[in-house]
């Protein structure tokens, strides 16, 4: 009877655990697909696609372990799936390093590659007890007994792309329609001599092309669209990147390292010349051409291939 009821508070716990995983990478779900793109094989396009599916298939086990249903299958396909993460976070960890989040639990909380990797290497070992002692609960009725998972799966994969669908019309309607350039001039933000307001800039992209942002340390969406960038720099070093920080010191230093964009040239810059040339609806990200903005998006349709198009159409003006 102990046994019997350690097993049901155990595999409550794990999932309401992967329950809690897969809602806080739905909202928002953008940071979870760009860590697959910047951390797999896996393109920008289908990222989307795996996203929700690993969701749905976190979602699906979290309700069949709160049921203790069929523990012998449903365990099982816990270990396979948290052995998969495992091998993924190994991987980070070697190539990648040991310093941002691994996205492991979403917005609920920060972990580290190797945090996440722990955590998955203990849940594997409650797994592991859970089905040394388990009991099943099933239907008795043999084909309804077969097709509840499936039909759990399924609906947990229905229900992840319904509350929040893949819109495949949204960039590409915003990116093809009409824009009014406007010149921006950057030279007070270059020639000024408080230090204090004004880090001095890395780079003089004045008379160059570049994917410029204004992204302020403290907002939460710009930090969705630096973990963008970053992905974007990581996949195509070659296109140029600058990003005017808003924050201080401490604050700007953690951004970076939170969305691990320290290696995107970037300067720290005070609300007296961030505001006028950004705004106050942020996050800003334009596409800076030799003092003039062809275009202003934001990180729903920040698109590599459209950054990359548009660099070679100047390229073949330029030429």
């Amino acid at each position: 009877m102990i046994k019997k009821i350690a097993v049901i508070f155990l595999s409550l716990c794990l999932g309401i655990l992967f329950i809690l995983s897969a809602y806080f990478k739905l909202w928002p779900i953008e940071p979870f697909e760009y860590k697959i793109v910047g951390t797999t094989f896996i393109g920008w396009q289908y990222s989307v696609f795996v996203a929700r599916i690993i969701i749905a298939v976190e979602f699906a086990l979290g309700v069949l372990l709160m049921c203790s249903y069929r523990l012998k299958s449903t365990i099982k396909m816990t270990i396979v799936l948290l052995a998969v993460f495992s091998i993924h976070l190994v991987y980070v960890i070697l190539f990648k390093g040991n310093t941002a989040d691994c996205g492991c639990m979403g917005s609920l909380m920060e972990l580290t590659p190797l945090q996440g990797l722990l955590k998955n290497i203990g849940m594997i070992l409650i797994c592991l007890l859970i089905y040394r002692w388990r009991f099943d609960f099933e239907f008795r009725n043999r084909y309804v007994k077969k097709i509840v998972i499936s039909l759990v799966f399924l609906v947990s994969l229905v229900l992840v792309f319904i509350v929040n669908p893949v819109d495949f019309k949204y960039s590409e309607n915003y990116l093809n329609r009409p824009f009014e350039t406007f010149e921006m001039n950057l030279d007070p933000v270059y020639n000024s001599k408080e230090s204090d307001v004004v880090e001095p800039p890395e780079v003089d992209i004045r008379g160059k092309k570049y994917v410029l942002a204004f992204l302020s340390s403290s907002c939460e969406h710009c930090k969705v669209a630096a973990q963008k960038l970053s992905v974007i720099s990581s996949r195509n070093p070659d296109i140029p990147i600058y990003i005017f920080i808003n924050g201080d010191t401490t604050k700007v230093r953690n951004f970076l390292k939170q969305t691990e964009t320290s290696h995107i040239p970037h300067s720290r810059l005070g609300r007296k010349f961030f505001v006028p040339l950004a705004g106050l609806d942020l996050p800003v990200i334009y596409y800076y051409n030799k003092g003039k903005i062809d275009k202003q998006v934001d990180y729903f349709t920040l698109e590599q291939y459209h950054i990359e198009a548009w660099l070679k159409e100047q390229l073949t003006i330029d030429n």
